[in-house]
């Protein structure tokens, strides 16, 4: 699951918190033993191999992803699918290795932050640079913070030296809004510090919409007060940042299989294949990966009559939703006008998890209706409870935003990300209150061990029941 633009989420290779007992605290409540065959941590666990196999990760441009795309295919022709690979271009982008950031790096250091404290911003540049840093409007009197319009104006950079670094508060516009003011001020690097207001203090990550000529950081609240007070201190006020990072472009692809004849009205069910570079990503997302891939292997054993289905395994999504929009502009708009709605499973084998049926869209629409209440009595008939809600109340992206942009009706499953759960959610699926759903959101731990068997379980289920279903529950007219 990425983030969309502006707040695409990379996160540094760190150590993992490990929710203990986690997987163990929820209940299989109502839940029928599945057979091995028909299980899909095992698509899970093969993925894993593939990640360990090929250098700890499955992204997009990578062996690992390659591999990823030919055990999906692999499965489904076997199954008796025509499967057919979609492939295209994107920009690259690759880490070499972690940002260094360091207060007077030729005396003992003052300031040497941790490195889960601060992010390299996707298309950032790589450039080793030692220099002062200059604050650009941080407003960081005021108490509390408010919304930060710091770096989003040309004004704001009045009196830059150049040749310094710029140090700017995230918030109001889009990072590359920050980076291109910086950039044209002279600015020799650019640190986008946490704005500080409501949960808006910690590690994050991001995307520039082009490529940047100047090393871009994204840093806690607590480090660029740190820096803030570093820039007014002349005798202190030399800073090394450092990125060192790969660009380019490369080739990938998506993959794709029909249930059924396509040339009428029709689904797609969906999930991102690839991972971040951080990590394997199990549970963003081969957890949504295997609840597909099972759904199709099990309704190629089922009869062909039922609404014509096409399954999708996206690739490059981490990188900017890049292979679903390019298989909808690939299509003419008379066959986007033949797809009925859109299911997207991204992350939904959470740790500590909640189970949400979601909307792209902020309400119902009567091409979701129908399939997000058969998910209700789905879990609730089965004593699992579950909630329904839009996407605009988490910040994430994933490839359902896609077809929302094409004004086609979707809907997706999802068990929580890096978020920290409520109380509330807590009392309704259990599991522990103020820790992320997904302590390993895009890092390195986000292996097989992180994902939740029985949750996944459920979720594979219920998209198997509500595809079965489907041509009752909303009738093709």
């Amino acid at each position: 699951m990425s983030r969309l633009q502006p707040n695409i989420r990379r996160t540094a290779l760190a150590a993992c918190v490990v929710l203990t007992g986690a997987a163990s605290s929820h209940a299989d409540v109502g839940l029928p033993a599945a057979g091995a065959q028909t299980d899909p941590f095992r698509h899970v666990q093969a993925l894993q191999d593939i990640a360990t196999a090929n250098g700890g990760n499955r992204a997009a441009g990578t062996p690992g992803y390659d591999r990823s795309a030919e055990y999906v295919a692999d499965r489904l022709r076997a199954a008796g699918y025509t499967v057919r690979f979609e492939e295209f271009t994107f920009p690259f982008f690759d880490e070499r290795s972690p940002p260094v950031l360091v207060s007077r790096p030729e005396e003992p250091d003052v300031l040497t932050p941790p490195r889960e404290a601060l992010r390299t911003l996707m298309s950032s540049g790589s450039g080793d640079v030692t220099a002062p840093v200059q604050a650009v409007d941080l407003a960081l009197s005021e108490e509390p913070l408010q919304t930060s319009t710091s770096g989003c104006e040309r004004e704001d950079f009045a009196g830059f030296t150049p040749g310094h670094i710029a140090l700017v508060r995230r918030g109001t516009c889009p990072f590359q809004t920050k980076a291109e003011l910086a950039q044209a001020a002279g600015a020799a690097g650019l640190i986008i510090m946490n704005q500080g207001t409501g949960d808006q203090t910690g590690t994050f990550g991001g995307r520039l919409s082009t490529q940047a000529a100047i090393p871009v950081l994204g840093v806690t609240t607590e480090l660029g007060r740190r820096l803030a007070e570093v820039a007014q201190d002349p005798s202190r006020n030399r800073v090394r940042l450092k990125v060192d990072v790969e660009t380019g472009t490369r080739s990938t692809r998506n993959v794709l299989a029909d249930r059924g004849e396509t040339s009428g009205r029709f689904i797609v069910v969906g999930a991102h294949l690839d991972s971040v570079s951080e990590g394997p990503g199990m549970n963003d997302n081969a957890s949504g990966t295997a609840a597909v891939l099972e759904t199709a292997l099990r309704l190629a054993k089922e009869a062909a009559a039922g609404t014509p289905i096409r399954f999708a395994f996206w690739g490059a999504e981490e990188r900017g939703l890049i292979g679903s929009r390019h298989h909808l502009d690939a299509l003419s708009e008379e066959e986007r006008r033949r797809i009925r709605f859109y299911i997207n499973l991204d992350m939904v084998g959470s740790p500590n998890f909640g189970r949400f049926v979601q909307l792209s869209q902020t309400e119902r629409t009567a091409g979701t209706a129908g399939i997000i209440q058969a998910f209700t009595d789905h879990f609730e008939s089965r004593n699992l409870a579950v909630e329904e809600r839009s996407r605009n109340q988490r910040g994430f992206g994933s490839d359902d935003a896609a077809f929302a942009a094409k004004d086609i009706p979707t809907l997706g499953l999802f068990t929580g990300a890096g978020n920290a759960k409520s109380e509330e959610h807590a009392a309704r699926f259990g599991g522990q209150a103020g820790q992320p759903y997904d302590p390993c959101y895009h890092k390195a731990c986000d292996n097989a061990e992180n994902v939740d068997r029985a949750v996944l379980g459920q979720m594979t289920d219920a998209l198997t029941h509500v595809l079965l279903s489907a041509r009752t529950i909303v009738p093709d007219r």
